[in-house]
């Protein structure tokens, strides 16, 4: 069985998620949310990392923006190309 998962990320442990998950919630009820306060400068993101490593085919991700996915448009990328090639919706 597939599952849906919601990712949210903040830079600072000064902002707040609840816009995130709201918006993700609204649209995927039955999203497993999975949130961090960790930095864009950098592509080490533990539950980002966690959550690549868990997933299956046909498994989802959605995010709020694709900011928050990757700190460049250019990693962004790379991950998109990995998780597609696994069969990540």
């Amino acid at each position: 069985m597939s599952k849906i998962y919601g990712y949210c990320r903040v830079s600072t442990k000064h902002q707040h998620l609840d816009r995130q998950i709201t918006n993700i919630s609204e649209l995927y009820p039955a999203a497993t949310i999975i949130s961090e306060h960790y930095t864009g400068t950098t592509s080490n993101r533990p539950q980002w990392e966690k959550l690549c490593k868990s997933l299956k085919p046909s498994d989802t991700i959605v995010m709020d923006s694709v900011s928050r996915m990757s700190r460049n448009a250019e990693e962004g990328f790379a991950d998109y190309q990995m998780l597609f090639s696994q069969g990540v919706n």
